[in-house]
């Protein structure tokens, strides 16, 4: 019985080895897959957060429906809003980091 008592623990430990070798692995693809989703989930977090205040977005679509995407570009351009926009847009990214 000894003898088997040896063999089953020798074992344990080489699956333990083979398990720590292979979750190592794994954290190395998941760190990859990571990077490479961390734009697709900022903007799943900002269109949540758009989703959450639909006024936001009721407004933004009726601008760009009765002016137009050109003309509301060139308009918010000359009036400086498209600046005050782009650093909210940059402000709201940085917060759902």
């Amino acid at each position: 019985m000894n003898a088997r008592l040896r063999s089953i623990v020798h074992r344990r430990r080489l699956l333990i080895v083979l398990a720590t070798e292979q979750r190592g692995e794994f954290a190395l693809q998941a760190g990859a897959l990571r990077r490479s989703l961390a734009l697709a989930d900022l903007a799943w977090r900002g269109y949540r957060r758009l989703k959450s205040s639909p006024v936001v977005m009721a407004v933004a679509a009726v601008a760009l429906l009765t002016v137009g995407p050109g003309r509301l570009l060139s308009v918010a351009y000359r009036s400086g809003l498209l600046v005050q926009g782009l650093l909210r847009l940059a402000k709201l990214f940085r917060t759902l980091r």
